[in-house]
């Protein structure tokens, strides 16, 4: 794969759309070979689209994950879902879609030894998991008996599916690596250049705002705006959660015999 070096910062369209619709197309594959590249530390290349639910064109925007047959480094086959979304379920989610997909793509008679490895790659627009921008999680053996140490298995055993979450709002900025560099496109729909990022000059190419057709413009923003107004129930929903789970709290101290200062003073500090 062939890598550039960026020059200038041009505002891009926003990577959750990208994965509904740019990121589809055989073309443009080379955009997500080069980011899960990176964070893979590996030479993955897509082969194909897979022909799953998450994958099929959808009008009321209901997904925004995009699952991928690929090959690495030494050609092994491996099954990749890259998502998007924002749920108070969402690691549930995660798993319950790499089960799903592990199935998906199992038929009648298959054996288990040709089981292909899942990998979950997630980018979540809210800080989930604690302090980390880039966080992999896997599968780990060990010893009950002894030291408790780990067990190594060979890479020909090591079938278990791996988790990457991606957290652009912990990131500070500060791009050091390849990886970072795409973390800083997705926080700020930016290619910055400072590190020659895998295929990320095809980013800036091919997601360029003011590249868009008016068509494709169009169907952007009504996205966007349906997106704002998304968010906008969601923090109404929270608030009035947040509201009954307040009232029940206030009655259940009157309950206990507190008075009306005592409830004030905690309320007041819970907030």
């Amino acid at each position: 794969m062939k890598k550039g070096k960026t020059e200038t910062e041009r505002t891009l369209i926003s990577f959750d759309w990208a994965l509904k619709s740019i990121l589809r197309q055989k073309d443009n594959f080379d955009i997500l070979e080069g980011f899960l590249s990176d964070l893979l530390n590996d030479d993955i290349s897509i082969t194909e689209l897979l022909e799953s639910e998450s994958n099929k064109d959808d009008r009321m925007n209901k997904f925004n994950r995009v699952d991928l047959k690929a090959k690495d480094g030494k050609g092994k086959e491996i099954i990749i879902e890259v998502q998007y979304d924002k749920e108070p379920d969402y690691l549930e989610r995660v798993y319950y879609g790499v089960s799903k997909s592990l199935i998906d793509n199992m038929k009648e008679g298959y054996r288990y030894k040709n089981v292909k490895k899942i990998i979950s790659v997630s980018i979540v627009y809210w800080k989930m998991l604690d302090k980390s921008y880039c966080i992999k999680g896997e599968m780990k053996f060990r010893d009950l008996i002894g030291d408790g140490g780990e067990i190594a298995i060979s890479a020909a055993q090591n079938i278990f599916a791996e988790y990457y979450f991606i957290q652009p709002e912990w990131f500070d900025d500060n791009i050091k690596s390849k990886i970072d560099e795409w973390v800083y496109m997705f926080k700020h729909s930016k290619v910055k250049g400072e590190i020659d990022a895998t295929n990320i000059d095809k980013a800036q190419e091919k997601l360029d705002r003011l590249k868009m057709t008016e068509e494709e413009r169009r169907a952007y923003e009504a996205y966007q705006f349906n997106e704002t107004i998304n968010e906008g129930v969601m923090q109404v929903k929270i608030d009035e959660a947040l509201e009954k789970s307040e009232q029940k709290m206030i009655q259940s101290m009157k309950e206990n015999g507190l008075s009306e200062d005592a409830i004030n003073r905690i309320i007041q500090s819970a907030r």
